[in-house]
């Protein structure tokens, strides 16, 4: 084909099916925004309904600290897809409002302490919803547990109250039902959460994890941690908790996982970063027995995991793009930057990133 003919070839005249395969094959959801406003038949073949499968950007966080960061009216969010920094304007009253603690899908939360209501906004579409007015404290503390990688379809979410074992006061978890519009909330002692066909699961470092019933708040089993969080396991109780820095449960693939990072102090010496440990099991769960129990597993396969300060999610790796497959990309809780740990090796290294405090956002339209 000469150059003349290449110039004059029109390009809306490709095929639609060819421009969905190629719209879906892009890394990025900026990409598909992009491929939509080039021409009424780009974006027709293109519908938002039905875009790309995604993974995750690192949204850039500001503040005093890792436990009160802010986001501002530009948002700065980084892709390690394209390796571009993209910056978003954020049509939201509160920003001061902004709940941090984990990974966000989708949606930004925030905690409207005079209303009572919690809010998500969508920095690409600035679409927003609200849940029903939540009865809880004053101290009331929220965090997200995610139901799956795209809550913006399946909006069951998971509320639970951070601020539990202190000072006496009892948590709280609530499910918001989309159908219904309403929450069903239950009291008690929640760290690391998650949600899975139904069922609430919940467990802090060496303790059993509990299963709830997530409609009736039924207390359904309570599975004995891994050997590795036993207190039997250690000479010195007094340093588990220390050792034993997370213990994440994140659903991958249909399965539950119990992540188990440790770092921190050990007898009082403080080790690098880079010298982490993870330790990895599998929940064989029996729904009908009640005989569950954790299962270690050397690797995840095709997984990758995604850990933030209070919870996580997993997602399939893809071809040709920058995250490695069987690795956990987890954020560093005291610094609030990235790191990548590859179960196969056993090595831990920093995550190439433009921001002095991030955390992981999975984009959503």
């Amino acid at each position: 084909m000469s150059s003349e003919e290449e110039e004059k070839r029109d390009w809306s005249e490709l095929p639609a099916e060819l421009l969905h395969l190629i719209a879906q094959k892009l890394p990025d959801l900026v990409d598909l925004i992009r491929l939509r406003v080039v021409c009424t038949v780009w974006r027709s073949s293109a519908p938002l309904s039905d875009p790309p499968h995604q993974l995750p950007w690192l949204l850039e966080l500001f503040g005093r600290g890792p436990f009160s960061p802010l986001l501002r009216r530009k948002q700065r969010f980084y892709s390690l897809s394209s390796g571009e920094t993209l910056t978003i304007p954020l049509k939201h009253k509160k920003l001061c409002n902004f709940i941090h603690g984990g990974v966000y899908s989708g949606y930004l939360p925030f905690n409207d302490y005079l209303e009572r209501t919690i809010s998500f906004f969508n920095p690409l579409t600035w679409d927003s919803f609200s849940l029903p007015p939540l009865c809880r404290r004053r101290s009331f503390s929220p965090w997200m547990v995610w139901t799956g990688t795209d809550p913006i379809r399946n909006r069951t979410i998971v509320v639970v109250d951070r601020n539990m074992r202190i000072a006496n006061q009892v948590g709280k978890w609530a499910l918001y039902d989309p159908s219904s519009n309403t929450c069903v909330e239950n009291e008690g002692y929640f760290y690391q959460c998650c949600y899975w066909d139904g069922l609430f699961f919940s467990t802090c470092v060496h303790e059993p994890t509990q299963v709830f019933d997530a409609h009736s708040k039924e207390l359904l089993q309570e599975i004995p941690p891994p050997e590795i969080e036993s207190k039997e396991n250690w000479s010195d109780e007094d340093n588990i908790a220390r050792q034993l820095r997370k213990s994440y449960l994140v659903v991958s693939s249909g399965v539950i996982l119990r992540v188990i990072w440790r770092h921190e102090l050990v007898y009082g010496d403080k080790i690098p970063i880079e010298e982490s440990v993870f330790y990895i099991y599998r929940l064989d769960f029996k729904r009908a027995s009640g005989k569950s129990c954790w299962v270690r597993i050397g690797d995840i396969g095709d997984q990758i995991l995604f850990l933030g300060e209070m919870n996580g999610f997993s997602m399939t790796a893809r071809p040709n793009s920058r995250f490695r497959k069987g690795c956990i990309y987890f954020i560093y809780s005291k610094t609030n930057k990235p790191y990548m740990h590859d179960i196969l090796a056993g090595t831990v290294e920093r995550v190439p990133c433009p921001f002095e405090e991030c955390t992981w956002f999975l984009p959503g339209l």
